[in-house]
């Protein structure tokens, strides 16, 4: 609990000075959005370029942190106005009292073209012996947020595969460490996004079998764009402004995905070209599904995360 403390505590404190600072003299809003530090963040600097947050009035700053839990409590308390987070860490939000809404859809399970893996994140293993969710038990997996999506869903692979989801120990680590951790034993798998399952296959490793997001809950989308219930009420207009951005940008890059991969390095400077040309792109929802959502809540209740049952009609708009 410590470490998740210190992470949230340097992520207030590094988005306090890049938030905006209201309308500038020729009415334009400084708004920021925090992001996962990954390749799917580039849909957003696409949708930026395209001028779709000018045409709304925005000026629009990217700040990306290690995972959308990190970033709740700058949100909710108006030190950033906008992020992405998974539905489970915003159901956990709303159970823990943090009035969280989403406003649009960002990103679902799966990938944009037929390749190397079926999802937007799974396993990878080094270990010839783990090949499906089972062979988990017993083993240790590299997550980048505790009590998140990431082991909320592998536990439901192990238990769907016969496994016992007690016996996976689960570490937290940023995906960019995860490499490392594998290469060198310290975890047995690592739970992972784009582009480090490219990078991970190219290197010899393998997806595990079964612990594709969907695996879990057919459908789930994998991340969705909040804000806080204080600034929907204080300023619609500028939600809405939002809002009206993110469904210009979400409409354009699912019929352009090659913009979205030249603008990869904008996002990760340091990958390799190679991988960025093969690397499997994020699929880009245009709405918010209500099924996966509930299942997601009744596993909540199943792991006992939640006191209370999934407020999924308080998150949704």
């Amino acid at each position: 609990m410590r470490r998740i403390a210190v992470i949230v505590a340097v992520v207030v404190l590094a988005v306090t000075a890049a938030c905006g600072e209201g309308e500038d003299d020729d009415g334009v809003r400084d708004v920021t959005i925090g992001l996962l530090p990954a390749s799917v963040t580039a849909a957003i600097h696409v949708g930026i370029d395209q001028g779709f947050f000018e045409e709304e009035g925005l000026d629009l700053s990217v700040e990306t942190g290690q995972g959308g839990a990190a970033l709740l409590p700058a949100v909710s308390s108006g030190q950033m106005e906008f992020a992405s987070s998974t539905p489970v860490s915003l159901l956990l939000a709303r159970d823990r009292g943090l009035d969280v809404r989403v406003i649009a859809p960002w990103t679902g399970d799966g990938t944009a073209a037929e390749g190397t893996v079926a999802s937007a994140n799974v396993v990878l293993a080094a270990d010839p012996a783990i090949r499906g969710a089972a062979d988990l038990d017993g083993r240790t997996v590299a997550i980048n947020a505790l009590t998140s999506v990431g082991d909320l869903t592998i536990r439901e692979a192990v238990r769907q595969a016969g496994g016992d989801p007690d016996g996976v120990t689960f570490v937290e680590m940023g995906f960019a460490d995860m490499p490392a951790a594998l290469a060198q034993g310290n975890v047995d798998g690592v739970w992972t996004a784009e582009p480090f399952i490219s990078s991970l296959i190219a290197e010899g490793h393998h997806a595990v079998e079964g612990t594709n997001n969907s695996d879990a809950v057919p459908q789930m989308p994998t991340q969705l764009i909040f804000t806080s219930g204080g600034l929907i009420e204080s300023d619609p207009e500028l939600v809405a402004a939002m809002t009206r951005a993110l469904e210009k940008t979400l409409a354009y890059v699912g019929e352009h995905p090659d913009d979205v991969r030249a603008h990869v390095p904008t996002v990760l400077s340091e990958l390799d070209p190679d991988i960025v040309a093969r690397l499997d792109l994020d699929v880009y929802d245009t709405e918010v599904p209500r099924d996966p959502l509930v299942r997601v809540g009744e596993l909540l209740e199943l792991e006992g995360w939640i006191e209370n049952p999934a407020d999924i009609d308080g998150l949704l708009p």
